[in-house]
């Protein structure tokens, strides 16, 4: 059985301390939390509740395709990007699918249980677990799906867009396609020139995967959204069930898209605190430090009188803090974890509490 544990599943754990003053380093969100007016669109808009939501979300589809400059039809409005990694596969009739490991463990999830089989190439710990294009190359006649985590989890890895693009034609030349998954898209340094997006007016064996919940802080509405060629998104589209995105959901999305000033204060806030985390983890003795293409830090205890991250887990949950584990990931061992950026304070209270265990 795939093991489904994955950042933030938790509220609170029984060894947390109880006066809320505990910091979830699990879970990859915008550390600056939602933008201010949520709290009063979503109160503003309770009546909305007594109405169904729009089917097809259309008025936020069309407000994301403006966004994006592409056309609507393009573009799928989700209960979460999860749920488009469920269709994709059954809605493709996929019979194989690659998957580059380590990554997010819910696409072989997706892939086995829509009786399909998953295909592994394994990235290598002393290639810092870069993303081998030729290596993946040589499996795509093999496979009808190809996914792609860009920027990686857990690793943080970012696949040059060179390297994208001579994938894509492979895999438009093989009639393979590629689901090129960029949910922390948004937290990568100059990410207008890494996202694929602007492929699916060119390459029909293209999806993009998208959240919003992330990047705005509001995981708990559940709102991802996929970008690909006009019959891909009509193959997916079917297989979606009516009102899959709540009223809630799709008025707050549409109102956080228009706040701007709130996109550039949370890019210059969670780059400048990326670097900082990273710079002063990578300090620490017994810590192996990989540089962070989204808002996460991915580490390895490495010659530490720690022995695993499951027992690193338990000592930082004494002091009020929860990591995530990575250990559970294929292709990892027990001596890997992943640490969310947070706030300056609170990654100092991350980086204090690691010296006083590790060191």
């Amino acid at each position: 059985m795939i093991n489904r544990i994955h950042g933030g599943t938790v509220q609170q754990p029984r060894r947390l301390p109880a006066n809320g003053k505990w910091v979830d380093f699990s879970v990859n969100i915008n550390p600056l939390g939602p933008a201010p007016e949520i709290r009063d669109v979503i109160t503003g808009n309770l009546d909305m509740l007594m109405h169904y939501p729009e089917p097809e979300s259309g008025q936020l589809r069309r407000q994301l395709a403006a966004f994006h400059n592409i056309a609507a039809q393009n573009l799928l409005i989700g209960n979460g990007s999860i749920e488009f990694i469920h269709l994709i596969p059954r809605a493709l009739k996929v019979k194989r699918a690659l998957i580059i490991s380590p990554t997010f463990s819910e696409y072989e999830f997706a892939v086995r249980i829509n009786q399909a089989r998953p295909v592994f190439v394994n990235t290598k710990e002393r290639d810092g677990f870069k993303i081998d294009s030729a290596e993946i190359k040589k499996f795509v006649p093999k496979v009808d799906l190809v996914f792609l985590c860009n920027p990686n989890n857990p690793t943080g890895f970012v696949m040059p867009l060179g390297d994208i693009l001579e994938l894509s034609d492979l895999c438009k030349r093989r009639n393979t396609v590629l689901l090129v998954d960029e949910v922390f898209m948004d937290f990568a340094e100059g990410n207008e020139r890494v996202t694929m997006i602007s492929q699916v007016r060119k390459n029909d064996f293209i999806l993009v995967l998208r959240s919003l919940t992330k990047f705005f802080a509001i995981p708990g509405l559940r709102l991802g959204y996929l970008i690909g060629a006009e019959n891909l998104i009509r193959k997916i589209a079917a297989f979606q069930y009516p009102w899959n995105v709540n009223t809630v959901a799709q008025i707050v999305a549409s109102s956080v898209l228009k706040n701007r000033n709130y996109q550039r204060k949370s890019i210059r806030f969670i780059l400048k605190e990326k670097g900082y985390l990273f710079n002063r983890l990578r300090k620490i003795k017994g810590l192996k430090v990989y540089y962070p293409g989204a808002n996460f830090v991915f580490c390895k205890l490495e010659g530490s009188r720690v022995q695993s991250a499951g027992e690193l887990s338990q000592k930082l949950i004494l002091k009020g803090m929860v990591i995530r584990n990575c250990g559970n990931f294929r292709g990892l061992n027990q001596r890997f974890f992943r640490v969310a950026v947070r706030t300056r304070n609170q990654n100092n209270r991350l980086i204090k509490s690691l010296k006083d265990i590790l060191e």
